[in-house]
């Protein structure tokens, strides 16, 4: 497998004012047109939800490709079929045929990963795929998958203004419009209070609005996207056994890496993220007052997050990690200042104390390499 650490595609340059991968796969004879497609779009939950959906449809098909993202790992967990990453040998195999197109329209690094995903997925003939946007819905390249089965929408809040606005209603537009017209678009149930606002942005598109259920859990932010999923599979494809809602969720998303003490780590790195977090560590943990330990990116809302964690908890630590999208310290207001976070860890762990972990997907997976490591 290649690790998230390999230099294995040009990362520089993310977003473009102006996207190209539309007149690459025109050029291509548009191959995305062959695969019927699952769009997965939101703020919070997209992983999750894309997970649950790749489980359940594996029951009724062979080949079920997934594209999602980021990768916590490695780079290979971007694109799968069946649970089955991609080779690194086709994985190689394919950037080297795409790199002509890479240099000749100058693709970012998400419009490289969905190019690569859309010819594999058609030289494999998956059965169809379910496809988590990057960022956005009608902005996203993965907008592109045109052969659309339907949308779904999983929480939405504030997040990725810079591209996606800096109002709810701009948001909103901009995920709910990944609905192609005369489709549906399922709608995860803690989107009610928007519903009459996406309402009146799809009201001259042909889509249906299909409201999700809500499914008893735990972990209270994945009631909502389990209960989509099973809205979603028990009408488009009369699925009816749900036991695969039981399995694991995705790796960093309230995952307990032990029980004495308690060690929790979560992506939670959007204001919306992190009050669903909170909500459910309440829920499953009412007695605990852990030490949270968090490492956003610079580019997040993390003043914000920081507000909001520390109105709960009373233990607060902030630190950074080997990444270039770590934040600056020197920025943050908020919270105790950490140098070496893995020394600072596994002190509190041997001390015995609950220790809760949050912030960028970039982080997480570095504490749990850590631990496992260190275990």
């Amino acid at each position: 497998m290649i690790s998230v650490d390999e230099s294995f595609l040009p990362i520089k340059k993310r977003f473009n004012k102006k996207y190209h991968l539309k007149e690459v796969l025109a050029h291509l004879g548009n191959p995305q047109t062959a695969i019927k497609t699952i769009n997965v779009v939101g703020t919070n939950g997209k992983g999750s939800v894309t997970r649950f959906l790749a489980l359940g449809l594996a029951q009724r098909y062979p080949k079920v490709g997934v594209f999602s993202s980021p990768a916590f790992f490695y780079q290979n967990e971007r694109i799968a079929i069946n649970q089955t990453l991609i080779s690194d040998q086709d994985l190689r195999q394919y950037l080297a045929m795409v790199q002509p197109w890479i240099e000749q329209y100058q693709l970012t690094f998400f419009e490289i990963w969905t190019l690569i995903a859309i010819l594999y997925f058609c030289d494999q003939k998956v059965d169809l795929a379910i496809v988590e946007a990057g960022i956005g819905g009608v902005k996203d390249v993965t907008y592109l998958f045109s052969n659309q089965i339907a949308t779904l929408l999983t929480m939405v809040g504030f997040d990725h203004e810079e591209v996606l606005g800096t109002d709810i209603e701009t948001i909103l537009t901009n995920k709910v419009l990944m609905a192609k017209p005369k489709t549906k678009l399922y709608v995860s149930s803690d989107n009610i209070k928007y519903l009459i606002s996406i309402d009146k942005i799809l009201k001259d598109q042909q889509v249906e609005i299909v409201l999700g259920e809500i499914i008893d859990d735990e972990v209270l932010y994945q009631q909502a996207n389990k209960g989509l999923v099973k809205t979603f599979l028990s009408q488009e494809f009369q699925i009816n056994d749900f036991d695969f809602l039981k399995a694991p969720s995705l790796l960093g998303r309230f995952q307990v890496l032990q029980t004495e003490p308690l060690l929790i780590v979560d992506g939670a790195h959007n204001p919306a993220g992190i009050e669903a977090l909170i909500k459910s560590f309440i829920n499953k943990y009412p007695n605990k007052d852990p030490v949270v330990i968090v490492g956003c990116s610079a580019h997040k809302d993390y003043q914000t997050n920081l507000k909001v964690l520390s109105n709960h908890f009373s233990k607060l630590y902030v630190t950074a990690f080997d990444h270039f999208q770590s934040w600056n310290l020197d920025q943050v207001m908020i919270g105790e200042k950490i140098g070496d976070w893995k020394t600072f860890l596994q002190t509190q762990l041997a001390n015995n104390c609950d220790v809760l972990v949050c912030g960028s997907l970039y982080f997480i997976p570095l504490v749990e390499q850590w631990y496992y490591n260190y275990h």
